[in-house]
């Protein structure tokens, strides 16, 4: 497998990761049985359904060509600041945040909330160069055949 899709894959596992630690503890402290995690570990179904999914919400938000603007730009940027990233792509703070929060649901980017510092991550960085690959590819092959 490609280095850049590794590394998405293996980005977009610790997400899940994450988020299933995270509803583990919420089971465990509502009914104090630890039941969810452990059937879940048992179902590779719902492993793998909940892989496809979220490889689906990751492509289907950065397929926007504004959130693809945004994870480009932090990808040139170790970290930057929300009124840095309204200028990149010319959209008001609102809808800027709420394209961020989008990215940050599904890995792409992270959110320093004490300097409002938005950031690039290892999967945001991945699905960048993946596209640009196949991007670059897509010219060449055109300009080829043209």
């Amino acid at each position: 497998m490609p280095q850049g899709l590794t590394d998405l894959s293996s980005a977009l596992a610790m997400r899940l990761r994450d988020i299933a630690r995270m509803m583990d503890r919420l089971d465990r402290l509502e009914s104090g049985t630890g039941e969810w995690m452990a059937s879940l570990n048992a179902s590779r179904g719902e492993i793998k359904s909940a892989s496809t999914e979220m490889t689906l919400r990751a492509l289907r938000v950065v397929s926007d060509p504004t959130n693809f603007a945004l994870l480009s730009f932090l990808a040139t940027h170790e970290s930057a600041p929300t009124a840095s990233l309204e200028k990149s792509v010319n959209i008001g703070r609102l809808a800027l945040i709420e394209r961020v929060n989008d990215l940050i649901q599904v890995g792409l980017a992270a959110r320093n909330i004490d300097t409002d510092q938005i950031q690039n991550t290892a999967a945001g960085a991945a699905v960048v160069g993946l596209i640009n690959s196949i991007s670059e590819a897509t010219e060449k092959k055109l300009a080829d055949s043209l």
